[in-house]
């Protein structure tokens, strides 16, 4: 009894192989269809290769138009892609064929950051990143983007350094660090060394080039921001933006004559550019054609009534053709509307600080209404409703911005999150300066 038989020992290693057969053909048919198309295309749009991804999972989807894993990763091609519809039917269908909730949530925070609502993001794509255990891109745009977006700056500058150090060769990390650094008091020179850092990895980025133009100007090195200018109208000859700075520059430098064509070039360009009129009026007024600057700035205000420069500009205009009863009201809205941007940086401090803030939010929020910045301030409105979706007064803001826009629905449905009825509707913008205009 301690031995097979010859007959019997080969009869049961035949068995056995039979149930390895068996349980390795089971395997295969559970496998996840992914596998290697599942490693390859996420690898593909973890580091940006979009044309690699879409041709791995085309041919996926086609093979296996059920597979769960394909259709997630097909919903971070299209967001990669700006393909923001077809990313929220991916989301959808991957549900319905049973995506676990981690999944699920990880594409919808993807899509909700590159659509601008940052709140709603922030907390699936931070547990993300902690997590993550391959270099993602993807990932890193997102969740500084929207750091960025809701004031986070230190968290912001933190997954900027580790996307720049995953992809080394990338220029955008140091362009947006530029953005977290211009807003440091004492960041104008790592902003420009942020700009220079974009450009050695590509020397075409316009956005780049103007951001070191424009830093360089910002720090009155005119000369080399002349350079920077000319560099960057190679790349985009009919930007307004550009034509703008590059006419302050030149002003600066004191070449009225070639300041003024860039500035009317701008004007031609973007006909609605306050900016580049207040800047004709300093160029008008330096003539002495005191006339045709108040002309400009008063263009000018209709345009932006609450610039303090284009306001101060005007009362000295005022003042030069005899008119100084008018100066002097004029001088008066500038001193309130210079109280006013004070209290906007101070709220903008608040955040920078505590960027969940919430009576920082809502005060920005109110101050953009107040002061005629309404998609700004819904934006801000939004961001609230998102971290807290039964705020009162961030949904008040929202139902009167509708209101404003006729969109009754929407209004409506603010309306009733803030507990308001028909019959006690209010606009809740704050009162703003209403400046007379002559």
């Amino acid at each position: 009894m301690g031995r097979f038989r010859p007959r019997f020992r080969w009869l049961a290693i035949g068995a056995a192989f039979v149930v390895v057969v068996v349980v390795v053909g089971a395997v295969w048919l559970i496998r996840p269809v992914g596998g290697t198309e599942e490693r390859s295309a996420l690898r593909a749009i973890q580091e940006g290769r979009v044309d690699e991804a879409d041709g791995i999972l085309s041919a996926w989807l086609t093979a296996a138009p059920r597979s769960i894993p394909a259709h997630l990763l097909n919903g971070r091609l299209a967001v990669a892609k700006g393909r923001l519809a077809q990313a929220a039917e991916e989301l959808k269908r991957a549900q319905v064929l049973g995506a676990g909730m981690d999944d699920l949530k990880f594409l919808r925070a993807l899509i909700a950051a590159k659509v601008g609502r940052p709140a709603e993001a922030l907390s699936d794509l931070t547990r993300a990143f902690a997590e993550a255990a391959w270099p993602d891109r993807q990932l890193d745009e997102a969740l500084s983007r929207a750091c960025l977006e809701t004031y986070d700056l230190k968290q912001a500058a933190a997954v900027l350094d580790r996307w720049s150090s995953d992809f080394p060769d990338d220029p955008t990390p140091h362009l947006w660090l530029a953005e977290i650094h211009a807003r440091e008091a004492d960041g104008a020179s790592l902003v420009l060394g942020d700009y220079r850092e974009a450009l050695h990895r590509d020397p075409n980025l316009a956005r780049a080039r103007l951001g070191l133009a424009e830093s360089l100007r910002a720090a009155h090195r005119n000369s080399e921001a002349a350079e920077a200018y000319d560099s960057y109208f190679k790349i985009k000859p009919d930007d307004p933006q550009a034509h703008l700075g590059a006419g302050r520059n030149l002003a600066e430098r004191g070449d009225d004559a070639a300041a003024e064509r860039h500035l009317l070039r701008a004007v031609e360009l973007n006909g609605r550019d306050a900016g580049a009129r207040a800047e004709l009026a300093g160029l008008l007024g330096r003539r002495g054609d005191w006339p045709a600057a108040l002309e400009q700035l008063d263009r000018a205000i209709a345009l932006d009534p609450y610039e303090v420069g284009i306001r101060h500009q005007r009362g000295l205009a005022l003042a030069r053709l005899g008119r100084p009863g008018e100066a002097r009201a004029e001088q008066l809205l500038v001193h309130r509307l210079r109280d006013e941007h004070r209290q906007l940086a101070e709220l903008r401090k608040r955040l920078v600080a505590s960027p969940h803030d919430r009576e920082g939010q809502i005060g920005i929020s109110r101050w953009m209404f107040a002061h005629g910045h309404d998609d700004e301030g819904a934006r801000w409105a939004e961001r609230i409703l998102a971290e807290r979706p039964t705020d009162p007064d961030a949904s008040r803001l929202l139902a009167d911005y509708h209101d404003r826009r006729g969109e009754a629905g929407l209004a409506n449905r603010y309306r009733l999150h803030a507990g308001q009825t028909s019959s006690n509707v209010h606009d809740d913008r704050g009162s703003r300066p209403q400046p007379e205009q002559n």
